[in-house]
């Protein structure tokens, strides 16, 4: 009996430890971004990586938008129990539905360090400036930064922006 529960307990400390699920959050109608091409807003290096998946995906990325879309991008790191909010109002009298990400209570197994990593790309029309399509993925990392959460997080960032192949030729 004894062997279960630990056992068990073993099995559950484990899993809190192992789960790297990005989670992607979509709005608005995602345009077609081949057709019109795109360009990442200055600041630096920090878009390459992506810009080299939508690259590889077959997206022109150009050094301007002209009349296709711009791509801004925001990265943030925040601990785990501090939540996300955009409402117009302020958080503390906000309806649960207005939090992009409700504060959260660190569970008893999961480490104090624990930090929630997001990766967003708003696509804005360039000509007037209006949003046509955001997506936001996060994922759980370590702190004090999350440096290995990069990679997975430009995939799954890429992933909604690139095209989707035609499959009935």
């Amino acid at each position: 009996m004894t062997r279960t529960l630990v056992a068990c307990a073993g099995a559950l400390l484990l899993a809190g430890c192992v789960s790297n699920k990005i989670d992607v959050v979509e709005s608005g109608v995602r345009p077609d971004l081949a057709a019109r091409g795109l360009a990442f807003a200055p600041g630096g290096e920090a878009g390459r990586p992506l810009a080299d998946k939508l690259q590889a995906a077959g997206l022109a990325v150009r050094e301007s938008p002209g009349d296709g879309y711009l791509v801004e991008l925001s990265y943030s790191e925040r601990p785990q129990k501090v939540g996300a909010y955009a409402g117009p109002r302020p958080a503390a009298d906000a309806a649960p539905s207005e939090w992009v990400a409700p504060p959260q209570k660190r569970p008893w197994w999961a480490p104090r360090s624990r930090q929630l990593c997001t990766l967003t790309a708003r696509v804005v029309e360039a000509g007037s400036g209006t949003e046509a399509y955001r997506v936001r993925a996060s994922v759980q990392g370590r702190a004090p930064d999350c440096g290995e959460a990069e990679a997975g997080l430009n995939a799954a960032v890429a992933g909604r922006l690139a095209p989707v192949p035609d499959r009935s030729s």
